[in-house]
């Protein structure tokens, strides 16, 4: 079973189950959702990461005693990774490098398509010299923007950019872009293929434990 750490607090448990379900659906392995507290807006600057640390650790340390055989971290800023593989016993993963080490599979110029003011430094990290540059949405601050029509419009401007510069596979470099299904919608329309980092991680996980 995986164990899924969403970094926004949401109070309905079919909410918190989403990406959980999105994977079990993808990648047929069970999941295990949990929320952590007191951050209703989710991670999106370097406060709200500082604040999320503790609290994904402990929840980490949760769901290994609730009998989980991995953890992930749903954001794709991968907070608290290396903390909570510290404190747990079983492997632990962050959707945003799991997200850059799937796109460099695909081809070798990668773009980031993030809410962030800078690019993740894990997912920079992973992708090195096939790192092309990054673009954000304009108007987009928090994952919940990404829920609007402004949002999705003003993201799909964002990867249009990103192609024009050179990009032949985006990183979705924030989590919130699985939950409205952008990487499908952004083909569609486009023509623009992008990872899904709740997909990616999914994939990547049942990979390690089949193996």
């Amino acid at each position: 079973m995986l164990g899924i750490i969403r970094v926004i607090t949401m109070q309905r448990q079919a909410d918190i189950d989403q990406h959980g379900l999105l994977i079990q659906k993808d990648s047929g392995i069970r999941t295990l959702s949990a929320c952590i507290p007191n951050q209703p807006n989710g991670v999106y600057d370097e406060a709200t990461e500082a604040e999320s640390l503790p609290k994904i650790v402990a929840l980490a340390r949760e769901l290994e005693l609730r009998g989980c055989r991995a953890i992930g971290i749903s954001c794709a800023a991968d907070p608290a990774l290396e903390e909570a593989r510290l404190a747990v016993g079983v492997p632990v993963y962050g959707a945003g490098s799991c997200a850059a080490r799937r796109a460099l599979r695909i081809a070798p110029r990668v773009g980031v398509l993030t809410i962030l003011e800078e690019i993740p430094p894990l997912i920079y990290e992973v992708l090195g010299q096939a790192y092309i540059g990054m673009d954000r949405p304009e108007g987009v601050v928090t994952t919940l923007d990404l829920q609007t029509p402004s949002g999705r419009e003003a993201a799909i401007e964002a990867a249009r950019r990103l192609q024009a510069r050179g990009a032949e596979v985006l990183v979705l470099a924030c989590t919130g872009f699985a939950s409205i299904d952008f990487a499908a919608e952004l083909f569609a329309r486009t023509g623009i293929v992008a990872v899904d980092p709740i997909l990616a991680l999914g994939a990547e996980v049942v990979h390690d434990l089949t193996v």
